[in-house]
């Protein structure tokens, strides 16, 4: 997630997730059988789940519709920010505040929904190019395990949590009170942790190039945005909601491997 500056005309250049920790794709084929196996079916005492009309859709059309919705999004902020400086007409600028960045005026006055709204939210070119990577080469693999309804039930989980622990971290601990967060980052990095934890030997990839296990990694960018999250001050980044987003995927998968038991 992202800090959304009050500047109406500010825009942000950091990305998202941490920069060397970007990676362009997970190797499926790299998780044994075995860790597939006994991840999905490693009760055969519980009953089949019965499918929902969600599980029944093509996965391609979730997919791409959250990368449309992404897409969407942005653009009404291009066009804010287009329509402001020509015109000085804030109303557009002004709706996306008070619907898809996640602050405390917003929740206080009752837009709540914007712990899932500011999911979808993305003002810089940047921001939305490094988030949008991260999902098209991730959620595949995740939905491919779950399935859609679960997949989906992750990725609002991780948003929504990366929200809150957004909120409560800068409000309480950091007492700033005019900060706003927004971007996909902390759903993303729910299904990111929730794979790592699943399938621990698969391999991420470090600058696109470096090759690093799952095991490895997970802990190493949870510790990196706690630090940070702790010590910079003056971060663009907001790294509470990675934080929050990354303890949401590790819970799920805790959930998932307890209801097996």
């Amino acid at each position: 997630m992202h800090r959304a500056l009050p500047n109406l005309l500010m825009s942000k250049s950091t990305n998202s997730l941490p920069a060397f920790l970007h990676f362009a794709r997970t190797q499926l084929r790299n998780a044994s059988h075995r860790d597939l196996l006994r991840f999905r079916y490693s009760s055969p005492r519980r009953p089949p789940r019965r499918p929902n009309w969600l599980d029944s859709i093509n996965g391609n059309v979730i997919f791409v519709a959250i990368i449309a919705i992404n897409a969407g999004v942005f653009l009404l902020w291009q066009g804010a920010k287009s329509t402001y400086q020509t015109t000085r007409d804030p109303t557009l600028w002004i709706f996306l505040r008070n619907n898809f960045l996640v602050n405390w005026e917003n929740i206080t006055s009752g837009r709540v929904w914007t712990l899932i709204t500011s999911c979808f939210s993305h003002q810089d070119i940047e921001h939305a190019l490094f988030n949008g990577l991260s999902f098209y080469f991730m959620a595949p693999g995740v939905m491919q395990v779950l399935g859609n309804s679960r997949f989906l039930g992750l990725y609002f989980l991780g948003g929504i949590a990366s929200s809150v622990t957004s909120l409560v971290w800068n409000r309480f601990y950091k007492h700033e009170f005019n900060f706003s967060s927004h971007g996909a980052s902390g759903a993303i990095l729910a299904t990111i942790a929730f794979y790592a934890c699943a399938f621990p030997r698969t391999k991420f990839l470090i600058f696109f190039v470096i090759p690093c296990p799952a095991w490895a990694f997970l802990p190493g960018i949870l510790a990196f945005d706690v630090y940070r999250s702790v010590t910079d001050a003056r971060t663009r980044t907001d790294t509470a909601g990675h934080v929050g987003g990354m303890m949401s995927g590790i819970g799920f998968f805790l959930w998932r491997v307890a209801l097996r038991r």
